[in-house]
């Protein structure tokens, strides 16, 4: 059965052929692909580009703009139409500005954010000096914008074909908060009192009542990092399984409840794989392979307790609930440093 991406790839395919059918022995097209990967290409001399044909509620064009093997812009747009038009201009020797010019949205993102940079630093020139900017974009064509100082930093970029970027502020590499950025006015304020001033959490929110700043900020203000990034994720683990069907969760969520009544909550960072619940004294949410662990494997009415420390220890069928195994364990984890 033909996939849309094929069928997305074949109709490029067509009307690249057909649009260059008069200089056809100047320009070489190609298609090539497989399952949902599917991409289309134009060469003529130095210049080139390739398709990628992807399926996002209808069709869409990744298209790369190349000179002699070298990446000069890219372009996403749900257009078959703007996208031939485009390569054909790009082939034809068009140069960059032209393209910018007749085709918004080669390079759209990444426009926008040097834009958005040009705004901010002209209504706030003291962030020049108070915080490294940087401009990158991905392999695939994601631009991203970072403010950065010391501690904190902004994070700016588009998600998904919103027409607005996302701003997310983080302080010591952890997110507090974010909003959309479509008010460029109001995203300079805000960049300008969370790194030129390093305002506190607790001034943004009188100044910017909009903002939405959850309590970890709070942690962070008082100087108690870590402590409310693992209560956070504990958080997190209590919604996970309160919204899951996994049978057994009836005993998990009280079980939950008993390690925090106990305080593991505050000495803990929780995580979990599959329906595993998994705790460390990582300071990142992502463990690496040599920091030690316990997991708690949920069966219907018992679990498994596997402790990674030396020695490692493993816990047969036992009951979903606190007991002295259980505590010492954990206990025994609480004790290591933070990683």
């Amino acid at each position: 059965m033909e996939r849309n991406e094929q069928k997305y790839a074949q109709d490029l395919y067509e009307s690249l052929t057909a649009r260059f059918a008069e200089i056809a022995d100047q320009t070489q097209i190609a298609i090539t692909g497989g399952g949902v990967q599917w991409r289309c290409s134009a060469q003529r001399g130095a210049r080139s580009c390739w398709v990628g044909c992807f399926e996002v509620g209808g069709p869409e064009f990744l298209t790369f703009f190349e000179e002699t093997g070298r990446k000069i812009a890219i372009g996403r747009t749900s257009s078959c139409r703007e996208t031939v038009d485009a390569i054909w201009h790009w082939l034809d020797a068009a140069p960059l500005d032209a393209m910018y010019r007749r085709f918004c949205f080669v390079d759209r993102e990444k426009r926008q954010l040097i834009s958005i940079r040009e705004s901010v630093l002209q209504s706030f020139p003291s962030l020049a000096t108070a915080a490294r900017n940087e401009l990158t974009v991905t392999p695939s064509g994601v631009s991203h914008l970072w403010f950065r100082n010391d501690m904190r930093s902004a994070h700016i970029h588009f998600a998904g074909r919103h027409d607005s970027p996302e701003a997310h502020f983080h302080w010591d590499e952890s997110e507090l908060f974010h909003f959309d950025a479509a008010d460029v006015g109001a995203l300079s304020a805000v960049l300008s009192r969370w790194l030129a001033a390093n305002a506190p959490p607790s001034t943004l929110r009188k100044e910017f009542p909009w903002l939405e700043i959850g309590r970890l900020a709070d942690f962070y203000e008082a100087g108690n990092p870590v402590e409310g990034e693992f209560i956070e994720s504990w958080d997190q683990m209590e919604s996970v399984y309160a919204g899951s069907r996994f049978p057994p969760r009836t005993l998990i969520l009280p079980f939950i409840a008993e390690l925090r009544r106990a305080g593991y909550d505050r000495k803990l960072r929780a995580g979990q794989s599959i329906w595993s619940l998994i705790v460390s004294r990582s300071r990142r949410p992502r463990l690496r392979p040599e920091q030690p662990l316990v997991s708690f494997q949920f069966r219907e009415a018992t679990m498994e307790v596997f402790s990674s420390g030396e020695p490692e220890e493993r816990i047969f069928e036992i009951p979903i609930e606190m007991s002295e195994t259980v505590e010492r364990v954990l206990q025994g984890l609480v004790e290591r440093p933070i990683d």
